[in-house]
Protein backbone atom coordinates (compact mmCIF):
# COMPACT_ATOMS: atom_id res chain seq x y z
CA UNK A 1 0.00 0.00 0.00
CA UNK A 2 3.23 2.05 0.51
CA UNK A 3 3.34 1.90 -3.70
CA UNK A 4 0.46 4.28 -4.16
CA UNK A 5 1.18 6.82 -1.85
CA UNK A 6 4.78 7.47 -2.69
CA UNK A 7 3.96 7.19 -6.40
CA UNK A 8 1.68 9.91 -5.82
CA UNK A 9 4.44 11.99 -3.67
CA UNK A 10 7.09 11.28 -6.18
CA UNK A 11 4.93 13.09 -9.11
CA UNK A 12 3.32 15.57 -7.26
CA UNK A 13 6.78 16.67 -6.25
CA UNK A 14 8.18 16.51 -9.47
CA UNK A 15 5.34 18.60 -11.11
CA UNK A 16 5.51 21.20 -8.05
CA UNK A 17 9.04 21.71 -8.41
CA UNK A 18 8.60 22.31 -12.07
CA UNK A 19 5.91 24.96 -12.04
CA UNK A 20 7.51 26.41 -9.23
CA UNK A 21 10.48 26.91 -10.98
CA UNK A 22 8.75 28.31 -14.12
CA UNK A 23 7.29 31.28 -11.91
CA UNK A 24 10.30 32.19 -10.04
CA UNK A 25 13.12 31.91 -12.86
CA UNK A 26 14.34 35.06 -13.87
CA UNK A 27 17.14 34.07 -15.98
CA UNK A 28 15.22 31.82 -18.50
CA UNK A 29 17.22 28.82 -17.64
CA UNK A 30 14.16 26.91 -17.25
CA UNK A 31 13.13 25.91 -20.15
CA UNK A 32 10.32 27.96 -22.03
CA UNK A 33 8.39 24.63 -23.03
CA UNK A 34 7.74 24.20 -19.73
CA UNK A 35 4.61 26.33 -19.66
CA UNK A 36 2.90 23.50 -20.79
CA UNK A 37 2.22 23.11 -17.16
CA UNK A 38 0.07 25.98 -17.09
CA UNK A 39 -1.83 25.08 -19.99
CA UNK A 40 -2.80 21.75 -18.06
CA UNK A 41 -4.26 23.66 -15.18
CA UNK A 42 -8.26 23.08 -15.41
CA UNK A 43 -9.21 26.18 -15.08
CA UNK A 44 -7.21 27.82 -18.18
CA UNK A 45 -8.66 24.65 -20.11
CA UNK A 46 -12.41 25.44 -19.55
CA UNK A 47 -11.47 29.34 -20.44
CA UNK A 48 -10.33 28.40 -24.11
CA UNK A 49 -12.49 25.44 -24.32
CA UNK A 50 -14.22 25.31 -28.01
CA UNK A 51 -16.12 21.78 -28.47
CA UNK A 52 -16.25 22.47 -32.06
CA UNK A 53 -12.89 22.41 -32.26
CA UNK A 54 -10.33 19.54 -31.11
CA UNK A 55 -6.59 19.18 -30.52
CA UNK A 56 -6.29 23.25 -30.55
CA UNK A 57 -8.05 24.66 -28.02
CA UNK A 58 -8.73 23.47 -23.79
CA UNK A 59 -11.19 20.77 -24.84
CA UNK A 60 -9.13 18.03 -25.06
CA UNK A 61 -7.11 19.11 -21.80
CA UNK A 62 -10.45 19.25 -19.98
CA UNK A 63 -11.91 15.49 -21.82
CA UNK A 64 -8.56 14.38 -20.54
CA UNK A 65 -9.04 15.13 -16.74
CA UNK A 66 -13.00 14.37 -16.96
CA UNK A 67 -12.00 10.66 -18.17
CA UNK A 68 -8.94 10.98 -15.36
CA UNK A 69 -11.44 11.47 -12.82
CA UNK A 70 -13.48 8.85 -13.70
CA UNK A 71 -11.03 6.32 -13.92
CA UNK A 72 -8.99 7.03 -10.55
CA UNK A 73 -11.28 9.93 -8.69
CA UNK A 74 -9.69 13.24 -7.74
CA UNK A 75 -5.85 12.56 -8.96
CA UNK A 76 -6.09 16.57 -10.42
CA UNK A 77 -6.10 17.65 -7.06
CA UNK A 78 -3.42 15.55 -5.22
CA UNK A 79 -0.47 15.59 -7.91
CA UNK A 80 -1.35 18.03 -10.83
CA UNK A 81 -2.69 21.56 -8.78
CA UNK A 82 0.37 23.07 -7.39
CA UNK A 83 -2.16 25.04 -5.50
CA UNK A 84 -3.35 21.66 -3.58
CA UNK A 85 0.56 20.73 -3.19
CA UNK A 86 1.35 23.83 -1.31
CA UNK A 87 -1.18 22.96 1.07
CA UNK A 88 -0.19 19.51 1.55
CA UNK A 89 3.64 20.97 1.74
CA UNK A 90 2.15 23.51 4.97
CA UNK A 91 0.19 20.41 6.38
CA UNK A 92 3.65 18.58 6.64
CA UNK A 93 5.70 21.29 7.89
CA UNK A 94 3.32 22.55 10.99
CA UNK A 95 3.19 18.99 11.81
CA UNK A 96 5.23 20.10 15.30
CA UNK A 97 2.84 23.13 15.73
CA UNK A 98 -0.41 20.56 15.57
CA UNK A 99 1.72 18.21 18.35
CA UNK A 100 1.81 14.53 18.00
CA UNK A 101 -1.65 13.69 19.35
CA UNK A 102 -3.42 16.24 17.00
CA UNK A 103 -5.31 13.85 14.43
CA UNK A 104 -7.84 14.74 11.92
CA UNK A 105 -11.88 14.01 12.26
CA UNK A 106 -14.40 13.03 9.79
CA UNK A 107 -16.52 16.04 9.17
CA UNK A 108 -19.90 16.44 7.49
CA UNK A 109 -19.66 18.06 3.90
CA UNK A 110 -20.75 21.59 3.77
CA UNK A 111 -23.07 21.55 0.95
CA UNK A 112 -24.44 24.79 0.82
CA UNK A 113 -20.58 26.61 0.83
CA UNK A 114 -19.84 24.59 -1.32
CA UNK A 115 -22.39 24.43 -3.98
CA UNK A 116 -22.76 28.03 -3.48
CA UNK A 117 -19.36 29.02 -4.44
CA UNK A 118 -19.16 26.84 -7.57
CA UNK A 119 -22.24 28.57 -8.66
CA UNK A 120 -20.33 31.63 -7.82
CA UNK A 121 -17.55 30.75 -9.73
CA UNK A 122 -19.55 29.40 -12.52
CA UNK A 123 -21.61 33.35 -12.95
CA UNK A 124 -17.58 34.83 -12.79
CA UNK A 125 -16.70 32.50 -15.51
CA UNK A 126 -19.42 34.03 -17.76
CA UNK A 127 -20.26 37.77 -16.41
CA UNK A 128 -17.76 38.70 -13.73
CA UNK A 129 -14.05 37.22 -14.06
CA UNK A 130 -12.89 39.24 -10.71
CA UNK A 131 -14.68 36.08 -8.96
CA UNK A 132 -12.31 33.68 -11.15
CA UNK A 133 -9.58 35.77 -9.95
CA UNK A 134 -10.75 35.65 -6.43
CA UNK A 135 -11.79 31.83 -6.40
CA UNK A 136 -9.53 30.15 -9.16
CA UNK A 137 -6.64 27.87 -7.45
CA UNK A 138 -4.11 28.03 -10.03
CA UNK A 139 -3.95 31.91 -10.45
CA UNK A 140 -4.11 31.93 -6.46
CA UNK A 141 -0.71 30.12 -6.87
CA UNK A 142 0.92 32.45 -9.53
CA UNK A 143 0.50 35.04 -7.20
CA UNK A 144 1.60 33.89 -4.53
CA UNK A 145 4.67 32.52 -5.89
CA UNK A 146 4.90 36.03 -8.00
CA UNK A 147 4.29 38.24 -4.77
CA UNK A 148 5.90 36.61 -2.34
CA UNK A 149 8.05 33.65 -2.55
CA UNK A 150 10.02 35.70 -5.61
CA UNK A 151 11.18 38.39 -3.74
CA UNK A 152 12.52 36.60 -1.49
CA UNK A 153 14.28 34.44 -3.99
CA UNK A 154 15.16 37.81 -6.25
CA UNK A 155 16.26 39.21 -2.10
CA UNK A 156 18.64 35.98 -1.77
CA UNK A 157 20.23 36.67 -5.38
CA UNK A 158 21.06 40.15 -4.90
CA UNK A 159 22.89 39.15 -1.42
CA UNK A 160 25.08 37.09 -3.44
CA UNK A 161 25.50 39.76 -6.00
CA UNK A 162 27.12 41.98 -3.83
CA UNK A 163 28.91 38.82 -2.24
CA UNK A 164 30.02 37.47 -5.84
CA UNK A 165 29.42 39.88 -8.19
CA UNK A 166 31.32 37.87 -11.18
CA UNK A 167 28.80 35.23 -10.54
CA UNK A 168 25.51 36.96 -10.03
CA UNK A 169 23.88 39.85 -11.27
CA UNK A 170 21.68 42.29 -9.34
CA UNK A 171 18.23 42.46 -10.12
CA UNK A 172 15.57 44.95 -9.29
CA UNK A 173 12.57 43.76 -7.43
CA UNK A 174 9.45 45.67 -6.51
CA UNK A 175 5.88 44.52 -5.37
CA UNK A 176 2.63 45.54 -6.18
CA UNK A 177 0.33 46.14 -3.03
CA UNK A 178 -2.84 44.99 -4.14
CA UNK A 179 -1.20 41.79 -5.72
CA UNK A 180 0.75 41.19 -2.58
CA UNK A 181 -2.22 42.05 -0.01
CA UNK A 182 -4.57 39.11 -1.80
CA UNK A 183 -1.63 36.69 -2.23
CA UNK A 184 -0.89 36.78 1.25
CA UNK A 185 -4.38 36.74 2.46
CA UNK A 186 -4.80 33.31 0.48
CA UNK A 187 -1.87 32.30 2.06
CA UNK A 188 -2.88 32.92 5.35
CA UNK A 189 -6.30 31.11 4.76
CA UNK A 190 -4.77 28.48 3.59
CA UNK A 191 -1.98 28.09 5.98
CA UNK A 192 -4.52 27.74 8.71
CA UNK A 193 -7.10 25.51 7.15
CA UNK A 194 -4.17 23.22 6.47
CA UNK A 195 -2.88 23.49 9.85
CA UNK A 196 -6.10 21.81 11.66
CA UNK A 197 -8.33 21.15 8.90
CA UNK A 198 -6.35 19.53 5.87
CA UNK A 199 -7.67 20.38 2.44
CA UNK A 200 -10.95 21.66 3.94
CA UNK A 201 -10.32 24.38 1.07
CA UNK A 202 -9.94 22.16 -1.83
CA UNK A 203 -13.40 20.52 -0.58
CA UNK A 204 -15.30 23.62 0.98
CA UNK A 205 -13.74 26.95 -1.15
CA UNK A 206 -12.17 25.40 -4.27
CA UNK A 207 -14.69 25.10 -7.18
CA UNK A 208 -12.27 22.86 -9.07
CA UNK A 209 -12.47 20.82 -6.50
CA UNK A 210 -15.91 20.79 -6.20
CA UNK A 211 -16.48 20.27 -10.14
CA UNK A 212 -14.23 17.40 -10.00
CA UNK A 213 -16.14 15.74 -7.06
CA UNK A 214 -19.25 15.73 -8.56
CA UNK A 215 -17.54 13.45 -11.16
CA UNK A 216 -15.11 11.81 -8.72
CA UNK A 217 -18.59 10.40 -6.88
CA UNK A 218 -19.05 7.87 -10.05
CA UNK A 219 -15.23 7.22 -10.92
CA UNK A 220 -14.17 3.46 -10.89
CA UNK A 221 -10.86 3.32 -8.47
CA UNK A 222 -12.10 4.42 -5.39
CA UNK A 223 -10.70 4.25 -1.31
CA UNK A 224 -13.43 1.30 -0.34
CA UNK A 225 -13.73 -0.31 3.56
CA UNK A 226 -13.11 -4.23 3.41
CA UNK A 227 -15.68 -5.99 5.76
CA UNK A 228 -12.61 -6.85 7.78
CA UNK A 229 -12.31 -3.06 9.31
CA UNK A 230 -12.62 -2.86 12.57
CA UNK A 231 -13.22 1.06 12.99
CA UNK A 232 -10.22 1.53 15.09
CA UNK A 233 -10.38 5.03 13.74
CA UNK A 234 -6.71 5.19 12.30
CA UNK A 235 -7.48 5.90 8.21
CA UNK A 236 -10.24 8.77 10.10
CA UNK A 237 -7.44 10.33 11.89
CA UNK A 238 -4.94 10.54 8.45
CA UNK A 239 -7.65 11.64 6.24
CA UNK A 240 -6.53 14.87 5.52
CA UNK A 241 -9.82 15.19 3.28
CA UNK A 242 -11.83 14.65 6.62
CA UNK A 243 -14.12 12.42 4.12
CA UNK A 244 -13.51 9.04 6.09
CA UNK A 245 -16.35 7.56 8.39
CA UNK A 246 -15.03 5.02 10.56
CA UNK A 247 -17.60 4.52 12.92
CA UNK A 248 -19.93 4.07 9.76
CA UNK A 249 -16.63 2.75 7.54
CA UNK A 250 -18.53 5.26 4.30
CA UNK A 251 -15.41 6.88 2.10
CA UNK A 252 -16.95 10.22 0.58
CA UNK A 253 -15.55 10.46 -2.35
CA UNK A 254 -16.38 13.11 -4.03
CA UNK A 255 -13.99 14.86 -1.10
CA UNK A 256 -11.38 12.19 -1.35
CA UNK A 257 -8.28 13.72 -2.93
CA UNK A 258 -6.74 10.60 -3.89
CA UNK A 259 -3.82 11.21 -1.27
CA UNK A 260 -3.65 7.61 0.16
CA UNK A 261 -2.43 8.55 3.77
CA UNK A 262 -5.48 6.15 4.83
CA UNK A 263 -4.19 2.90 2.67
CA UNK A 264 -0.52 3.50 4.51
CA UNK A 265 -1.46 3.87 7.42
CA UNK A 266 -4.20 0.73 7.69
CA UNK A 267 -2.76 -1.88 10.28
CA UNK A 268 -5.49 -4.68 8.93
CA UNK A 269 -5.08 -3.93 4.85
CA UNK A 270 -9.17 -3.25 5.30
CA UNK A 271 -8.92 -0.53 2.76
CA UNK A 272 -8.28 -0.42 -0.80
CA UNK A 273 -7.64 1.45 -4.07
CA UNK A 274 -9.70 -0.50 -6.12
CA UNK A 275 -12.62 -1.23 -8.68
CA UNK A 276 -16.13 -2.46 -6.83
CA UNK A 277 -15.35 -6.42 -7.30
CA UNK A 278 -17.51 -8.44 -5.33
CA UNK A 279 -13.89 -10.49 -4.12
CA UNK A 280 -12.71 -7.29 -2.39
CA UNK A 281 -15.72 -7.53 0.11
CA UNK A 282 -14.12 -10.76 1.63
CA UNK A 283 -12.64 -10.67 4.99
CA UNK A 284 -8.78 -10.46 4.99
CA UNK A 285 -6.45 -12.60 6.61
CA UNK A 286 -5.11 -11.80 9.83
CA UNK A 287 -1.86 -13.01 10.39
CA UNK A 288 -1.65 -15.65 13.61
CA UNK A 289 0.23 -14.17 16.34
CA UNK A 290 3.03 -16.23 17.90
CA UNK A 291 2.97 -17.68 21.18
CA UNK A 292 5.77 -14.69 22.19
CA UNK A 293 3.94 -12.25 20.63
CA UNK A 294 1.26 -9.72 22.64
CA UNK A 295 -2.65 -9.65 21.08
CA UNK A 296 -2.86 -8.26 17.89
CA UNK A 297 -4.78 -5.30 19.45
CA UNK A 298 -2.49 -3.91 21.64
CA UNK A 299 0.18 -1.11 20.71
CA UNK A 300 2.85 -3.53 21.44
CA UNK A 301 1.16 -5.48 18.17
CA UNK A 302 1.01 -2.45 16.00
CA UNK A 303 4.37 -1.00 16.78
CA UNK A 304 5.72 -4.97 16.01
CA UNK A 305 4.20 -4.08 12.54
CA UNK A 306 6.26 -0.49 11.46
CA UNK A 307 7.66 -1.71 8.47
CA UNK A 308 11.39 -1.85 8.02
CA UNK A 309 11.97 0.50 5.09
CA UNK A 310 10.76 3.85 7.26
CA UNK A 311 13.98 4.62 7.63
CA UNK A 312 15.08 4.79 3.81
CA UNK A 313 11.33 6.58 3.23
CA UNK A 314 12.85 9.18 5.59
CA UNK A 315 15.88 9.36 3.96
CA UNK A 316 13.68 9.36 0.71
CA UNK A 317 11.88 12.23 2.08
CA UNK A 318 15.43 14.47 3.27
CA UNK A 319 16.26 13.51 -0.16
CA UNK A 320 13.74 15.68 -2.03
CA UNK A 321 13.46 18.21 0.06
CA UNK A 322 17.20 19.40 -0.52
CA UNK A 323 16.35 18.81 -3.96
CA UNK A 324 13.64 20.97 -4.18
CA UNK A 325 15.90 23.56 -2.56
CA UNK A 326 18.59 23.11 -4.22
CA UNK A 327 16.83 23.51 -7.90
CA UNK A 328 16.03 27.46 -7.10
CA UNK A 329 19.47 27.90 -6.12
CA UNK A 330 20.36 31.26 -8.18
CA UNK A 331 22.23 30.84 -11.64
CA UNK A 332 24.98 32.04 -12.71
CA UNK A 333 25.82 35.63 -14.44
CA UNK A 334 23.48 35.74 -17.46
CA UNK A 335 21.95 39.15 -19.48
CA UNK A 336 18.42 37.82 -20.37
CA UNK A 337 15.83 38.60 -17.49
CA UNK A 338 17.60 41.49 -16.67
CA UNK A 339 15.82 44.85 -16.01
CA UNK A 340 15.59 47.72 -18.91
CA UNK A 341 18.75 49.97 -18.25
CA UNK A 342 17.64 53.26 -16.96
CA UNK A 343 17.89 56.25 -19.08
CA UNK A 344 21.25 58.03 -19.67
CA UNK A 345 21.62 60.35 -16.91
CA UNK A 346 24.00 62.68 -19.68
CA UNK A 347 20.96 63.76 -21.04
CA UNK A 348 19.05 67.02 -19.98
CA UNK A 349 16.37 66.67 -17.23
CA UNK A 350 13.50 68.78 -17.18
CA UNK A 351 10.53 69.19 -14.84
CA UNK A 352 7.07 69.27 -16.60
CA UNK A 353 4.90 72.27 -17.65
CA UNK A 354 1.67 70.29 -18.38
CA UNK A 355 0.33 67.18 -16.47
CA UNK A 356 -2.12 64.50 -18.63
CA UNK A 357 -4.16 61.72 -17.97
CA UNK A 358 -3.99 58.65 -20.15
CA UNK A 359 -7.05 57.73 -21.54
CA UNK A 360 -6.72 53.94 -21.40
CA UNK A 361 -4.87 51.68 -20.20
CA UNK A 362 -1.70 49.52 -22.47
CA UNK A 363 -3.27 45.91 -22.81
CA UNK A 364 0.01 43.43 -23.54
CA UNK A 365 0.39 42.23 -26.72
CA UNK A 366 -1.99 39.79 -27.88
CA UNK A 367 -4.56 41.00 -25.90
CA UNK A 368 -6.44 42.06 -29.00
CA UNK A 369 -9.32 43.86 -26.94
CA UNK A 370 -10.31 44.93 -23.85
CA UNK A 371 -13.73 42.82 -23.12
CA UNK A 372 -12.06 39.47 -24.15
CA UNK A 373 -9.12 40.19 -22.32
CA UNK A 374 -10.80 41.06 -19.22
CA UNK A 375 -13.13 37.52 -19.78
CA UNK A 376 -10.15 35.26 -20.16
CA UNK A 377 -7.45 36.97 -18.38
CA UNK A 378 -7.72 34.48 -14.47
CA UNK A 379 -4.90 37.34 -13.42
CA UNK A 380 -2.48 34.26 -12.97
CA UNK A 381 0.50 36.94 -13.27
CA UNK A 382 2.93 34.18 -15.15
CA UNK A 383 3.23 36.60 -17.88
CA UNK A 384 4.15 39.56 -15.17
CA UNK A 385 7.06 37.21 -14.10
CA UNK A 386 8.15 36.17 -17.38
CA UNK A 387 8.43 39.68 -19.02
CA UNK A 388 12.00 40.15 -19.56
CA UNK A 389 11.34 44.19 -19.09
CA UNK A 390 9.52 44.04 -16.40
CA UNK A 391 6.79 45.95 -17.77
CA UNK A 392 3.42 43.96 -17.09
CA UNK A 393 1.89 44.87 -13.84
CA UNK A 394 -1.58 43.92 -12.43
CA UNK A 395 -3.89 47.11 -12.56
CA UNK A 396 -6.04 48.20 -9.82
CA UNK A 397 -8.92 49.94 -10.97
CA UNK A 398 -7.60 50.79 -14.50
CA UNK A 399 -9.81 48.08 -16.10
CA UNK A 400 -12.46 47.98 -13.98
CA UNK A 401 -13.85 45.73 -11.75
CA UNK A 402 -13.80 43.45 -14.28
CA UNK A 403 -10.52 43.49 -14.57
CA UNK A 404 -8.91 43.07 -10.82
CA UNK A 405 -5.07 42.44 -10.83
CA UNK A 406 -5.37 41.76 -14.76
CA UNK A 407 -2.14 42.85 -16.29
CA UNK A 408 -1.37 45.92 -18.03
CA UNK A 409 1.61 47.62 -19.57
CA UNK A 410 3.97 50.40 -17.87
CA UNK A 411 6.38 51.90 -19.02
CA UNK A 412 8.71 52.91 -16.01
CA UNK A 413 10.66 50.34 -15.64
CA UNK A 414 11.37 49.54 -19.61
CA UNK A 415 9.82 48.92 -22.59
CA UNK A 416 8.48 46.31 -24.81
CA UNK A 417 11.43 44.34 -26.58
CA UNK A 418 10.52 44.62 -30.73
CA UNK A 419 10.88 41.46 -30.98
CA UNK A 420 9.76 39.96 -27.73
CA UNK A 421 6.89 37.69 -27.72
CA UNK A 422 6.93 35.48 -24.50
CA UNK A 423 4.02 36.90 -23.03
CA UNK A 424 1.59 35.73 -25.93
CA UNK A 425 3.35 32.19 -25.40
CA UNK A 426 2.53 31.45 -21.92
CA UNK A 427 -0.38 32.67 -21.09
CA UNK A 428 -2.47 29.68 -20.47
CA UNK A 429 -6.05 30.97 -21.21
CA UNK A 430 -5.26 32.53 -24.51
CA UNK A 431 -6.21 35.83 -22.83
CA UNK A 432 -2.95 36.67 -24.94
CA UNK A 433 -3.16 35.04 -28.29
CA UNK A 434 -0.26 33.39 -29.19
CA UNK A 435 1.88 35.65 -31.88
CA UNK A 436 3.43 32.74 -34.08
CA UNK A 437 5.77 34.67 -36.16
CA UNK A 438 8.27 38.19 -35.11
CA UNK A 439 6.45 40.20 -38.16
CA UNK A 440 3.38 40.04 -36.61
CA UNK A 441 4.68 41.45 -33.90
CA UNK A 442 6.54 44.37 -35.39
CA UNK A 443 2.95 45.14 -37.17
CA UNK A 444 0.94 44.85 -33.95
CA UNK A 445 -0.04 48.31 -32.39
CA UNK A 446 -1.07 47.94 -28.57
CA UNK A 447 -0.69 51.95 -28.50
CA UNK A 448 -0.09 55.40 -30.30
CA UNK A 449 2.42 57.37 -29.44
CA UNK A 450 1.23 61.22 -27.64
CA UNK A 451 3.52 64.35 -28.00
CA UNK A 452 3.30 67.30 -25.74
CA UNK A 453 5.41 69.64 -27.21
CA UNK A 454 4.88 72.06 -23.77
CA UNK A 455 7.07 69.19 -21.87
CA UNK A 456 10.04 68.97 -24.62
CA UNK A 457 13.34 70.42 -23.00
CA UNK A 458 14.10 71.28 -26.19
CA UNK A 459 11.32 73.52 -26.03
CA UNK A 460 11.71 74.35 -22.27
CA UNK A 461 15.39 74.80 -22.25
CA UNK A 462 16.34 75.49 -25.46
CA UNK A 463 18.74 72.46 -25.44
CA UNK A 464 19.39 69.32 -27.68
CA UNK A 465 17.98 65.66 -26.81
CA UNK A 466 16.56 63.42 -29.14
CA UNK A 467 16.27 60.39 -26.99
CA UNK A 468 12.97 59.55 -28.29
CA UNK A 469 13.87 59.50 -31.82
CA UNK A 470 16.64 57.41 -30.88
CA UNK A 471 14.70 54.55 -29.73
CA UNK A 472 11.87 54.60 -31.94
CA UNK A 473 12.23 51.14 -33.60
CA UNK A 474 9.64 52.07 -36.40
CA UNK A 475 10.45 55.56 -37.20
CA UNK A 476 7.07 57.35 -35.45
CA UNK A 477 8.96 59.74 -33.41
CA UNK A 478 11.53 61.38 -35.95
CA UNK A 479 13.23 64.82 -35.48
CA UNK A 480 12.74 68.00 -37.33
CA UNK A 481 14.63 71.34 -37.02
CA UNK A 482 13.66 73.59 -34.35
CA UNK A 483 13.98 77.25 -33.47
CA UNK A 484 17.04 79.55 -34.55
CA UNK A 485 19.22 77.98 -36.99
CA UNK A 486 22.46 78.22 -35.45
CA UNK A 487 22.00 76.34 -32.57
CA UNK A 488 21.03 73.56 -34.18
CA UNK A 489 18.08 72.56 -32.65
CA UNK A 490 16.04 69.87 -33.76
CA UNK A 491 12.52 69.10 -32.15
CA UNK A 492 10.56 65.65 -32.38
CA UNK A 493 7.59 65.14 -34.58
CA UNK A 494 5.15 61.92 -34.66
CA UNK A 495 3.46 59.73 -36.84
CA UNK A 496 1.07 57.76 -34.89
CA UNK A 497 0.48 55.57 -37.51
CA UNK A 498 3.52 54.17 -37.12
CA UNK A 499 3.73 53.56 -34.33
CA UNK A 500 3.19 50.19 -32.14
CA UNK A 501 3.25 51.25 -29.03
CA UNK A 502 6.32 49.64 -27.63
CA UNK A 503 7.00 52.48 -24.75
CA UNK A 504 10.52 53.25 -26.03
CA UNK A 505 10.62 56.72 -26.23
CA UNK A 506 8.05 57.32 -23.13
CA UNK A 507 10.87 55.11 -21.12
CA UNK A 508 13.57 57.48 -22.34
CA UNK A 509 12.25 60.59 -21.75
CA UNK A 510 14.22 62.26 -19.10
CA UNK A 511 11.05 64.84 -18.32
CA UNK A 512 9.66 64.45 -14.87
CA UNK A 513 6.58 63.75 -13.79
CA UNK A 514 4.90 63.91 -17.25
CA UNK A 515 7.11 62.61 -19.94
CA UNK A 516 6.73 65.10 -22.87
CA UNK A 517 5.96 62.28 -25.23
CA UNK A 518 3.94 58.89 -23.88
CA UNK A 519 1.89 56.29 -25.13
CA UNK A 520 -2.11 56.10 -25.13
CA UNK A 521 -3.43 53.25 -24.92
CA UNK A 522 -6.43 51.64 -27.20
CA UNK A 523 -9.62 49.56 -26.41
CA UNK A 524 -9.01 47.48 -29.50
CA UNK A 525 -5.26 46.15 -30.88
CA UNK A 526 -4.84 47.22 -34.70
CA UNK A 527 -2.01 47.18 -37.10
CA UNK A 528 0.22 50.16 -37.59
CA UNK A 529 1.95 50.85 -41.35
CA UNK A 530 5.06 49.24 -41.89
CA UNK A 531 8.12 51.23 -41.20
CA UNK A 532 9.58 51.76 -44.50
CA UNK A 533 7.94 50.76 -47.75
CA UNK A 534 9.50 47.08 -48.30
CA UNK A 535 9.90 47.55 -52.06
CA UNK A 536 11.99 50.74 -51.78
CA UNK A 537 15.05 51.32 -49.39
CA UNK A 538 15.30 51.71 -46.45
CA UNK A 539 15.23 55.50 -45.42
CA UNK A 540 18.91 56.40 -43.75
CA UNK A 541 18.21 58.44 -40.61
CA UNK A 542 21.19 60.97 -40.46
CA UNK A 543 22.95 61.82 -37.13
CA UNK A 544 22.38 65.68 -37.62
CA UNK A 545 18.15 64.65 -36.93
CA UNK A 546 18.67 63.70 -33.59
CA UNK A 547 20.00 67.10 -32.25
CA UNK A 548 23.23 65.85 -31.07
Amino acid sequence: MFFFKWLRVIIAVTFFVAVSAFFLDFTETVPRMYHWIAHFQITPAILICDFGTFFQTGTEILLFWIILTLLFGRVYCSVMCPFGILQDIFSRTTKLLRGKRFRFKFRSEMKKTRYGLLALFVFGLIFLPTIVTVLDPYSHFGRIMIWIFRPVYLAGNDILAQIAPDSFYYVSNYINLSAFLLALSILLLIGILSLFFGRRYCNTICPVGTMLGLISRFSCYKIRLQSGCISCGLCEKSCKGECIDSKNKTVDSSRCVACFNCLSTCKRNSLVYSLPLPLLSVTPKEPEPSPSSPEPSSPQHHAAFVPVSSRIMKHRRRFLQWSFFSFFLPSVTSSVGASSPPPDSSLPTGVSRVGYKKTMPILPPGATEQKRFRKKCTACHLCVSKCPAGILTPSTWELGLAGFLQPIVRFERGFCNYDCTICTEVCPSRALTKIDRVEEKHLLQIGRVIFVKENCVVEMQSSSCGACAEHCPTGAVHMIPYGDPSKSLTIPEVDADLCIGCGACEHVCPVRPFRAIYIDGLEKHGNAKPAFDPNEKQQEIKLDDFGF
